[in-house]
């Protein structure tokens, strides 16, 4: 009996060591009121600008989640943005009215996301989508396919812009979700 316990024991480190190195998996969460499933990623692209004009660690924010929404075999992906700042409210002019235009600059390539008039009602305002624990959040979604969602997990330089915005600074990547991303499209149903 004791000479399995030594197999054992030279075995458990290769495990451990496995789990380590493994990416975590998206994340599916059941939409219990319209019965739709969303798929996410686990980690956001989170990209951030300093706003030194107003206060010494002042910055604005743009957290974007990669969601694929699944109604009944019917999938769909977009991209949300929670813009969002840590700048005093009275220090920042409100944002256009047809604001939510978004450039995402890679690799010396730009795309243009346009917001979405509504967003889907699963998706909509939702804390396990990584809505960001502050007061002024502003939401946007912009509809995505793979291609795009694929160009952004593997891109080298990202950085994001909002034109429609008095400030017209780029925001540059905080918190890499990019990884994560790259997991997603994997992960994800037909959409691809």
């Amino acid at each position: 009996m004791y000479r399995y316990w030594y197999l054992f024991l030279a075995v458990l480190p290769l495990i451990s060591g496995c789990a380590e190195l493994a990416l975590p998996g998206s994340r599916t969460i059941l939409d219990s009121q319209t019965g739709s499933t969303l798929l996410l990623v686990t980690r956001p692209l989170v990209f951030a600008r300093q706003r030194s004009d107003v206060a010494a660690f002042a910055r604005d924010y743009a957290t974007l989640v990669a969601v694929e929404l699944d109604v009944a075999g019917n999938y769909s992906d977009y991209l949300l943005l929670y813009r969002w700042s840590t700048v005093d409210k009275r220090m920042s002019q409100p944002s256009d009215s047809g604001a939510g235009e978004l450039q995402i600059e890679a690799d010396g390539r730009k795309l243009v996301l346009v917001p979405l008039a509504q967003l889907p009602l699963a998706v909509e305002g939702r804390s396990e989508l990584y809505y960001p624990l502050h007061a002024d959040v502003v939401t946007f979604g912009y509809k995505a396919d793979a291609a795009t969602l694929r160009f952004i997990a593997l891109s080298q330089r990202i950085l994001v812009r909002m034109p429609q915005e008095s400030l017209d600074l780029p925001f540059r990547l905080r918190g890499d979700g990019r990884a994560s991303l790259a997991h997603f499209l994997r992960d994800e149903g037909v959409a691809q």
